[in-house]
């Protein structure tokens, strides 16, 4: 009782320097609990340590091996990494995801899935040994190249564990009906079977993991999303999607996204004067879902001019993050005269007859802010980013807890 009185002084000894460096080494998910031993304690979580990330999220721009984190879009970018010789050691990597502080890189150079979580700020990193393979696999650098996409880097809140989950899929001539999931800490991976109608057969921006759970999109059917549910780990399809997908049969197209800490799906549909793109989320609780469209984007198609050699200048939306505070990010490429990307941000009209969050129109008077310019031959990945001092080793010790609780020991990575 006397941790939970706001006057009790006994919990006031620590200097709030002190004890923000104490708490940083703590699972998010634990430090909104201690919020409630004192006011001091309230003052230093919520003022000094990480628990309202999104709020201070930053944007890392992962582009063609290299990695740059935006403090503010209208700043200067700096490296990922502040030492080189580390900068080094993951140039060239994919990211697969962030989360808390920790970033999943992926190496499809070689064969062979090397995977690593690491922390920037404080230089950890944890190795995830290898997914198993349990039939052929054409190994091919055609299909390395494609099976990054079907990883997923996840946090469950409840348990303040990070899983790494590779999603239904066939690479080569390898086929996989079963969702992988690898905890970090842990000695090994897990199969959970799926079903044949779980694949994710084009895995191009078709795999998000947002609160606790991983999506993928499937071909064309009955049920075109389905879900991971991390803490229980539970395959079921999301039978409640928005209508426009039906739409998708007459030459629309669609993706899966996070928008503010939601499952979005971002529907497209091309004319030749105009592409609009509906970006709907999901809300409510399990078994009410429901979407709500937050987002119009009006992108105008430019037109070839008589006389003279065609040179348009092409957006799209970055992925998986496109939604920045209350802005919109984009890439901008020339075509066919191709000269390297710039990394756009508008701000959307708000418009709530329309669209919840607002409307966009993209033309070529209202270009947006160029952010920087990147030279480089296809589009790089966004993500939410906070810089933290999250342990990765922590999690080791906190399998090993586990298992000697439940007398479950088992070798460690």
């Amino acid at each position: 009782m006397a941790a939970m009185d706001p006057e009790c002084t006994i919990y006031r000894d620590f200097a709030a320097d002190v004890l923000a460096n104490i708490l940083t080494r703590l699972p998010p998910n634990t430090r909104r609990r201690l919020r409630l031993v004192c006011r001091h304690w309230r003052d230093v979580v919520g003022t000094r340590t990480p628990t309202n990330l999104r709020s201070r999220a930053k944007t890392l721009v992962a582009a063609w091996g290299s990695t740059y984190v935006y403090g503010d879009l209208s700043a200067s970018r700096k490296p990922l990494w502040a030492d080189h010789r580390t900068s080094r050691r993951y140039e060239g990597m994919s990211v697969v995801g962030t989360c808390n502080g920790l970033v999943c890189f992926y190496d499809d150079r070689e064969i062979g899935d090397t995977i690593v979580v690491a922390n920037p700020v404080t230089g950890e990193a944890l190795s995830v040994p290898p997914l198993p393979l349990t039939r052929a696999v054409d190994r091919s650098r055609r299909h390395i190249r494609t099976w990054r996409w079907a990883y997923s880097f996840a946090y469950l809140p409840t348990s303040g564990r990070y899983k790494v989950v590779h999603v239904p899929s066939p690479i080569g001539q390898f086929v996989s009906d079963a969702v992988h999931v690898f905890t970090l800490g842990e000695a090994s991976w897990r199969a959970v079977p799926a079903g044949r109608a779980a694949r994710c057969d084009d895995l191009d921006y078709s795999v998000v993991s947002v609160d606790g759970v991983t999506y993928w999109s499937t071909p064309e059917g009955a049920e075109k999303v389905f879900s991971f549910e991390l803490e229980h780990e539970r395959v079921t399809p999301i039978t409640s999607l928005p209508y426009v997908l039906s739409d998708s049969e007459n030459g629309g197209g669609w993706q899966l996204a996070e928008v503010h800490g939601r499952l979005a799906i971002v529907f497209s549909h091309a004319s030749p004067e105009m592409s609009t793109t509906q970006v709907w989320v999901m809300e409510g609780a399990t078994g009410q879902v429901s979407w709500s469209l937050w987002y119009i984007v009006q992108m105008s198609t430019p037109s070839d001019r008589p006389g003279k050699p065609p040179n348009k200048k092409i957006k799209e939306l970055t992925w998986p993050l496109f939604v920045h505070g209350e802005h919109i990010l984009t890439w901008e490429t020339e075509w066919p005269i191709h000269r390297g990307y710039s990394l756009c941000m508008h701000t959307p009209i708000h418009d709530t007859r329309k669209a919840k969050h607002g409307l966009l129109d993209i033309s070529k008077r209202n270009r947006g802010m160029v952010v920087t310019n990147f030279k480089i031959s296809i589009g790089g990945q966004t993500f939410a980013y906070v810089e933290t001092e999250e342990p990765v080793r922590r999690c080791l010790v906190q399998e090993k807890k586990r298992k000697r609780k439940h007398n479950q020991l088992a070798p460690l990575v």
